[in-house]
């Protein structure tokens, strides 16, 4: 049912124009080290360090904000990474070999992604972005080093992971928020799963398909809350399916 929130009508659904870019709280912070600490096998304080290297990304910052500046729905937004920070932390630690990323938008959490594979490369660890989108104007920010270790397929993303023929070490879930779009895209990807590998699902604080999923496949599941921080969006949160 619709909330009332600080004066907003929020559905629970996420919209094509939403540029929901907030902090956390210290308290959310903390929490997000500890649910990156389980899933990942590392120490929380480990988590927190990565965690804290991304919000501190002067660089990705700027890039952020360049790109993004003459975009009048981004006027208002301070560019906080909310619940990415936990994508972030999760490349770090596991030094992935290739990330698949569907449902790019402006390409904020495509870049987050690829500042994490840069330094994961920085320490030996060499690993690629592939985004998709169905909009062929997506990922405005995908442009210059970014490049270097990424890049979009436009289309149908289900078709699209169906072309993939490389293992995929994490797999990221953010493109149609339907509910049965969403479980067949892991059904789709499943094959395609390098063994230890992770889902990460962006929808799963409206819909259980990733809940299910790991059910089904008997892997893991765990759910983060956000805690937005001074923002009026009550928060959505990371599903994570894991061996």
């Amino acid at each position: 049912m619709p909330q009332l929130i600080r004066g907003f009508l929020w559905t629970g659904k996420k919209t094509e124009n939403s540029n929901f870019y907030y902090d956390l709280t210290d308290k959310n912070i903390l929490e997000l080290a500890q649910f990156v600490s389980i899933v990942c096998k590392i120490e929380p304080t480990k988590a927190e360090s990565y965690i804290n290297e991304v919000r501190q990304d002067s660089d990705l910052r700027a890039h952020l904000r360049e790109t993004l500046q003459g975009d009048n729905s981004m006027k208002d937004s301070n560019l906080q990474l909310g619940r990415r920070l936990g994508w972030y932390a999760v490349i770090r630690a596991i030094k992935p070999k290739l990330v698949v990323e569907t449902g790019v938008h402006q390409g904020v959490g495509a870049v987050t992604i690829i500042t994490a594979l840069m330094h994961n490369s920085e320490e030996g660890f060499s690993g690629r972005y592939l985004g998709t989108d169905i909009d062929p104007e997506a990922g405005v920010l995908l442009k210059g080093k970014y490049l270097d270790f990424g890049e979009l397929l436009y289309g149908d993303s289900i078709e699209s992971l169906e072309k993939i023929l490389e293992k995929v070490d994490i797999f990221i879930n953010d493109s149609d928020h339907s509910e049965v779009y969403e479980a067949r895209e892991y059904e789709v990807i499943t094959s395609k799963l390098r063994a230890g590998s992770i889902i990460l699902g962006d929808n799963s604080h409206v819909t259980d398909a990733l809940l299910k999923h790991s059910i089904s496949k008997k892997r893991k599941f765990l759910f983060f809350k956000e805690e937005p921080k001074s923002h009026w969006y009550p928060g959505g949160g990371i599903g994570v399916s894991f061996d």
